[in-house]
């Protein structure tokens, strides 16, 4: 397919984004958290419209609306979103309520904001946008679908379209507290070392955020390029390697021209031989860019590793912090980039991306 072109974008994440300088200072997780740093939401949300809206809600559409401001588009062609577990807070208000009213006299309102596409809904409402709106609930995978999506919508329009396409998830203490007792986050942990030098245990770091992109079939004004798309459930170890080169071919690359990898290494001992089995794949001189120690583990962190490449690409300097692997010298803009990210072992994801074709900013 033609390759789609990433314009603008915005987030909501852990990390503090102001200035030429990102994540300064550093923010570290708080009891094994990283909670989204939330901005004020008056300035894209009305503030009628805002009090009724529960904390995810409000991280998704002020994200997506602010994405909007920036690209200067009042009304999106399409609204394209992915989840993993949309608004808990909604999700698990109703439930309680279902067990302390005995099913009767409920609130319909936490039921109606926990649906997975109410995000997508306050966002059309807001911009009257009637194209084509759509949300995935595909586990790990939800926001690469989300992008092979647009990438299939804008690769049939003969004009000029522009997609707002997003991922957004929450963690609450509820949430937490039964996915610690399964094994997912890290009992044990130094908080001083870099989470990837501590991977001979299991368990990671929990997070959450948004981030919504403006996708576009032009390339005018384009920050970065995404060239191919692939998901897969289950893949083997062993074929890691092999599937990543078979996807840069058959876009045209040589797997010899990546010249630099963004992968989702979590700390976790499980998650580990997936990233090593690509890593084996390519050069050991390729620089690595982590995102999951920053933002944390959640089913949509991708969003947040695509947000921050596109940082890079734009000019921001990011942190050494942010570096599995540093690159050489202060100015390095990568031109083909291979994106791999894994959750749980059973949703694996691979995106292709380039730099913006010189010129077209």
């Amino acid at each position: 397919m033609k390759p789609v072109y990433i314009t603008h974008t915005s987030a909501v994440s852990p990390q503090h984004q102001d200035g030429i300088q990102l994540f300064h200072p550093l923010v570290t997780d708080t009891h094994g958290v990283l909670r989204a740093i939330e901005p004020d939401y008056t300035t894209e949300i009305p503030p009628m419209q805002l009090r009724r809206m529960s904390r995810m809600l409000r991280m998704g559409v002020y994200t997506g609306m602010n994405c909007l401001k920036r690209s200067g588009i009042a009304r999106p062609d399409g609204i394209i979103t992915g989840t993993g577990k949309g608004s808990m807070t909604d999700t698990e208000k109703f439930v309680k309520e279902l067990s302390e009213y005995q099913e009767a006299s409920l609130n319909p309102t936490p039921f109606i904001l926990s649906t997975y596409n109410a995000i997508n809904g306050a966002i059309a409402l807001q911009t009257k946008a009637t194209g084509y709106n759509q949300t995935y609930v595909h586990r790990g995978s939800s926001f690469e679908v989300s992008l092979y999506d647009a990438q299939l919508k804008l690769h049939t329009a003969p004009e000029p379209q522009h997609y707002l396409v997003g991922c957004f998830d929450e963690m609450t203490s509820e949430y937490f507290l039964v996915k610690s007792k399964i094994g997912y986050w890290k009992a044990d942990r130094d908080s001083s070392r870099p989470l990837w030098q501590q991977s001979g245990s299991p368990g990671t770091l929990a997070g959450e955020g948004a981030a919504f992109f403006m996708l576009s079939n032009s390339n005018a004004g384009a920050i970065a390029g995404i060239h191919a798309i692939q998901t897969a459930y289950k893949t083997p170890l062993t074929d890691i390697g092999r599937e990543a080169h078979t996807l840069i071919s058959r876009t045209g690359w040589r797997p010899q021209e990546i010249d630099m990898l963004v992968l989702g290494v979590n700390g976790d001992e499980r998650d580990l031989p997936y990233y090593e089995a690509l890593q084996q794949s390519f050069p050991d001189t390729l620089p690595i860019l982590g995102f999951k120690h920053l933002c944390g583990e959640y089913e949509t962190s991708g969003g947040f590793a695509l947000w921050m490449l596109c940082q890079l690409l734009d000019g921001h300097t990011l942190p050494d912090a942010a570096w599995y692997r540093r690159p050489e010298g202060q100015a390095f803009r990568p031109e083909k980039i291979l994106y791999y990210n894994h959750y749980r072992g059973l949703n694996h994801n691979l995106v292709l991306l380039s730099n913006a074709p010189v010129g077209t900013r």
